[in-house]
């Protein structure tokens, strides 16, 4: 029967879940986050105990987290960010509140860190500029495209979307009309980063296209984590998923929507205190020692020339 095969009224709504931790802490999430293949994110656990997880090339490189202030965004920044660099990948924090990752300050050359606008959108350029030359590399790889010599993975965390996208677009219109600009950059790698290995995790109290950059670039985050959200919220963001789901009212939970199918989750809980050791013994030693010695062939070009080394 034919009418069986249609979209129904429950589409995108989950089996109720209940068997939930009240928190899930680093010591407990051991054995889900040593089974994450090199490309994948454990974002948390849903209700059947079961691990929830984004793959960065076959689901999305790109992640949209909309939650309110105190709501836990950077917590889960934190948690992100710790899993790429015990993996080897570049972090770029864009983060005009300059305290919201101290922890990876110390990281170096494995991190860079942009704290206030001027900085952000320098970073944002030399992104669209990296990205041109690693597609450049591919153009010229005769191989298969995922062995392609691009270098390491970049995940850029960007915090405080809202303020930062509108206060990037006040600079930009001091500047010469048709330079490439923060904008473009951001455009480009929401749009081109998947295939050269670069992606985007960002933040906002309320995702809107006129903070992402447009409409086009915001269909771009293929997961998209809603915490403490309200109904209009839902609808902008996740409206694929169904018909509003009340937003969870315990700490550290929220939904993961992605395609037509959202899930609850209790996200997982990194420590600002336990962030660093994590990963200085996650990454192998003899790369470490390398790394703070500023062993330059573990950066692109773009970036040791911005940090200096």
């Amino acid at each position: 029967m034919d009418w069986l095969k249609g979209p129904g009224p429950y589409a995108g709504a989950t089996t109720p879940q209940s068997d939930f931790p009240s928190v899930l802490p680093l010591s407990e999430a051991s054995d889900w986050l040593a089974d994450c293949r090199e490309s994948e994110i454990l974002l948390g656990v849903d209700g059947d105990q079961q691990p929830v997880k984004v793959d960065l090339s076959a689901d999305s490189p790109h992640l949209l987290v909309s939650a309110s202030t105190g709501a836990g965004k950077s917590a889960i920044a934190r948690s992100v960010a710790v899993q790429r660099l015990a993996r080897g990948d570049v972090v770029i924090f864009l983060d005009v509140k300059r305290h919201s990752h101290r922890w990876a300050k110390a990281l170096a050359p494995a991190v860079h860190y942009a704290p206030d606008v001027p900085s952000v959108g320098d970073a944002l350029v030399n992104l669209g500029r990296e990205l041109h030359r690693r597609n450049a590399v591919v153009d010229a790889w005769e191989g298969p495209l995922e062995e392609a010599p691009v270098g390491p993975r970049i995940t850029v965390i960007f915090e405080e979307m809202n303020a930062t996208t509108s206060r990037l677009k006040m600079l930009d219109r001091g500047r010469p009309s048709g330079m490439y600009s923060a904008m473009d950059g951001l455009s480009d790698v929401s749009f081109m980063g998947r295939s050269v290995r670069i992606g985007l995790v960002s933040f906002a109290q309320m995702a809107s296209y006129r903070s992402s950059g447009g409409s086009e670039v915001i269909e771009n985050y293929g997961t998209r984590i809603l915490i403490n959200y309200s109904p209009k919220a839902w609808r902008y963001l996740a409206e694929d998923c169904g018909r509003p789901i009340p937003a969870p009212p315990e700490v550290g939970r929220g939904m993961v929507c992605r395609g037509t199918k959202a899930v609850e989750t209790q996200f997982l809980w990194v420590p600002e205190e336990s962030a660093q050791g994590f990963v200085t013994n996650a990454v192998p030693a003899q790369r470490r020692a390398r790394q703070l010695a500023g062993g330059r062939r573990d950066l692109p070009p773009v970036w040791r020339q911005a940090i200096g080394r």
